[in-house]
């Protein structure tokens, strides 16, 4: 082998090096650009997930609240009732009374 083909050899090696040592960083680069996208798409997700599980969180403590004042309504309108129901019970009870003891009286 003359001097002439040794360098056309040395070209060709040194072109393969380079496009062997291009299509490396091109495949780095290509996985680091990857890599970057599913670590974004992983952090989008998890804000999300923790966005949507915030907003039914506050929802729910919202409806719990709403629930609870429904519940003292309730209850402030069964006493209420309870009371009155008492009340009137006891009104017939006296009326009653009367109207026995009225009733006693006028026989002696």
């Amino acid at each position: 082998m003359d001097d002439r083909q040794m360098r056309k050899v040395n070209e060709a090696a040194e072109k393969f090096a380079e496009a062997v040592r291009e299509s490396y960083e091109t495949m780095g680069n290509r996985s680091r650009e990857a890599q970057e996208q599913s670590t974004k798409m992983t952090q989008n997700f998890f804000e999300g997930v923790i966005h949507e599980l915030d907003r039914q969180s506050r929802s729910n403590e919202q409806i719990s609240k709403e629930m609870m004042e429904q519940t003292r309504k309730q209850q402030e309108a069964f006493q209420s009732l309870s009371q009155e129901s008492a009340n009137l019970y006891m009104e017939f009870l006296n009326s009653m009374l009367s109207y026995y003891q009225g009733r006693s009286g006028s026989r002696s």
